[in-house]
């Protein structure tokens, strides 16, 4: 595990910082995580991510709130001239009946300490701190495909020997 102080700082175009250190990496967990992060945001920060297809995130906040927009990977499941983001099965956006602009998404509501942020299959996510800032945690799992080519990462435990 990591305990030192090293860590990445991104600047953004106001002189935003989002500070990233990681706190494990696949082969230090026995598990089927890729990485676990710690995340820093300065106030108003935007911190835009665009997940790998397979991959899934999840995004702990701990202090401070952050603004969440998922986009669903467009091209994961929704079927050919639907829009984007719409479930299997949706019908194509010149269907009639069909919303013009997609589907309708309510505004995103800032979240706080101990909420939790899903980001599934390759999805878009974009966490916008708030007026104080945000500390996060992010558990990145490591894709299907990879996984399955993994040997079984199971922790065992050493049998005790008789003296």
């Amino acid at each position: 595990m990591h305990s030192g102080d090293r860590a990445s700082v991104l600047l953004g175009p106001g002189g935003e910082r989002t500070t990233i250190r990681c706190l494990a990496r696949r082969g230090m967990l026995h598990s089927e995580c890729e990485a676990f992060d710690e995340v820093r945001l300065d106030p108003g920060t935007r911190l835009d991510l665009s997940g790998r297809d397979g991959t899934e995130a999840a995004w702990y906040v701990l202090s401070g709130s952050v603004t969440p927009d998922v986009t669903p990977d467009v091209t994961a499941d929704a079927p050919p001239g639907a829009p984007p983001g719409a479930p299997p099965g949706a019908p194509p956006e010149d269907a009639p009946g069909a919303p013009p602009d997609g589907p309708v998404r309510d505004a995103p509501a800032p979240l706080t300490a101990r909420a939790l942020v899903l980001g599934r299959h390759g999805d878009r996510v974009r966490l916008t701190a708030g007026p104080d800032g945000a500390a996060l945690l992010c558990l990145t799992l490591t894709p299907p495909a990879v996984t399955r080519t993994l040997p079984p990462r199971t922790p065992s435990i050493p049998e005790e020997h008789p003296s």
